[in-house]
């Protein structure tokens, strides 16, 4: 039975660190996909491949801009690489270039951010030519599901590592431990991440080719930016939970050491008490005991 139980321990062990990192992975993807996390971030990349599809916009172009915009309030300028028509204020098209492109960049990320996508996650990895559903609000509540369902199989685990644990006292320790060593990876995601993403985007001929001359530690950057949040914030909880589970065998310890005390005190008035009713008994034996009397022959007792 003990061999049992302790395999079955360890096994818990390993499936809830497993179950622990995967849920700072998620936690992390889902932390890092934010609006306002991403849009700073895929503004430089996209900004970048907006900058070389409005390659040709020229003098001339800018004239024909102040054309449309003399009898309108708005120019449509077609993109038809990034197959995407963008609706431009005149007020900004008559800037020029630089802010056309701040313009179309800003407008494509919050449109593609937001965009409702009919396709499963991994079909849409066949359907879009453009990775951008990968930074949009549709994969936050996918690694958002996944979040919290690992979330969920780590508490089951660590109630069952409760059950299994003989010693109580040391679950919080244990868990501690635990919670803490399955955080630590979180903290170099960054590099981690970096092959994750050269494999995920070698599904994109397209992207690729015009992401060639980013950086791909800022396209890494997009999805684990808040990895050293979501480390520090599982690091503490886990120091937390173990010095919880030291206080816990420091007072267990008081509590046997006061026990103690307490014990010899009443032992030691237990005897003291027996002491004094023996001696009491023997007294009250010494009252009981008949006097011999002795008396003149004259009277006739003796």
């Amino acid at each position: 039975m003990g061999f049992v139980r302790g395999a079955l321990l360890i096994l818990v062990c390993i499936l809830l660190f497993l179950s622990l990192f995967l849920t700072g992975i998620f936690a992390t993807l889902n932390a890092s996909l934010k609006y306002e996390s991403v849009k700073p971030q895929v503004s430089q990349i996209i900004g970048s491949i907006v900058n070389k599809s409005e390659g040709q916009t020229s003098i001339q172009q800018q004239s024909l801009i102040n054309k449309s915009c003399a009898n309108n309030s708005q120019y449509f300028s077609r993109d038809s690489e990034l197959n995407y028509t963008f609706e431009i204020p005149c007020n900004i098209a008559v800037q020029g270039r630089e802010s056309i492109i701040n313009y179309e960049t800003g407008v494509l990320i919050e449109d593609e951010y937001y965009r409702e996508r009919t396709c499963g996650f991994w079909e849409c990895f066949k359907e879009e030519e453009m990775p951008f559903f990968l930074v949009s609000e549709y994969a936050r509540d996918y690694w958002k599901a996944r979040y919290y369902f690992f979330l969920i199989v780590s508490i089951i685990l660590a109630v069952l590592l409760f059950l299994l644990i003989e010693n109580k006292t040391s679950f919080p320790i244990v868990l501690g431990v635990l919670v803490g060593l399955s955080f630590l990876p979180i903290s170099v995601l960054d590099s981690i991440g970096k092959s994750a993403v050269e494999f995920v985007l070698s599904f994109f001929k397209y992207a690729v080719d015009n992401l060639i001359a980013v950086d791909l530690n800022l396209i890494v950057s997009i999805f684990f930016s808040k990895a050293n949040f979501v480390f520090l914030t599982g690091f503490i909880i886990g120091l937390v939970l173990i010095g919880l589970g030291i206080l816990m065998k420091i007072f267990k310890i008081g509590f046997e050491i006061g026990e103690w005390f307490y014990k010899k005190e009443s032992d030691e008035k237990a005897s003291g008490k027996a002491a004094v009713k023996k001696e009491v008994k023997s007294e009250a034996k010494e009252i009981k005991k008949p006097k011999k009397v002795f008396r003149n022959k004259d009277d006739g007792v003796f």
